[in-house]
């Protein structure tokens, strides 16, 4: 995997990234190299490795993304959505299904200046639900949802998450035939 350094040297140089060359960053780089970047208004290390999408709104502009990059993970930005304007439930509903929530929320931590553990963000897991009456099966959709936490947090621009979005492999028997590791650990 090149790492995070390099990857951004190769961006700084307009250099194309080599053959076989997979987008592929640990939660840590996701949300302090991407994320908190792209709250905060600064540029980001690649301008075409995420994309912004309305993850909870038309399912078709990222399912139609997976279908035109043939790839099997994509990453996307997308705001949050409250389900009542004074709530703080959000609302992960799209025209055709629902992501629902699988355990907690994973905490992400990294070093500080000081050489100290510091929370910076969290990971939740999702799998995405059709509505019934629309042609798909359960489970082909899996997610990561990214926020930022604690002190990378900008109480004015929270409403950003990054998601990883992964379409299953299916068997011959529609079962997903690649298990997506949810307890990825690279913190």
């Amino acid at each position: 995997m090149m790492t995070t350094d390099h990857h951004h040297q190769v961006m700084k140089n307009n250099e194309v990234p080599a053959v076989g060359y997979r987008f592929d960053p640990t939660d840590k780089e996701l949300i302090v190299d991407y994320l908190f970047h792209k709250v905060h208004g600064n540029p980001l290390p690649s301008a075409t490795a995420i994309k912004e999408c309305d993850v909870y709104g038309d399912s078709r502009a990222w399912k139609g993304l997976f279908e035109a990059i043939e790839e099997d993970t994509l990453y996307f930005f997308t705001r949050l959505k409250k389900k009542t304007e004074k709530g703080k439930r959000i609302d992960r509903a799209t025209d055709s299904g629902t992501w629902k929530g699988q355990q907690g929320d994973k905490e992400i931590f990294c070093y500080n200046d000081d050489h100290q553990i510091v929370h910076i963000g969290s990971r939740r897991n999702f799998s995405f639900i059709p509505k019934e009456g629309i042609q798909e099966t359960r489970c082909t959709w899996v997610m990561h949802e990214y926020r930022l936490d604690c002190c990378l947090l900008d109480q004015n621009n929270n409403s950003y998450v990054l998601c990883r979005i992964k379409k299953m492999k299916r068997g011959k028997n529609g079962r997903a035939a690649t298990y997506y590791n949810d307890d990825y650990e690279d913190n």
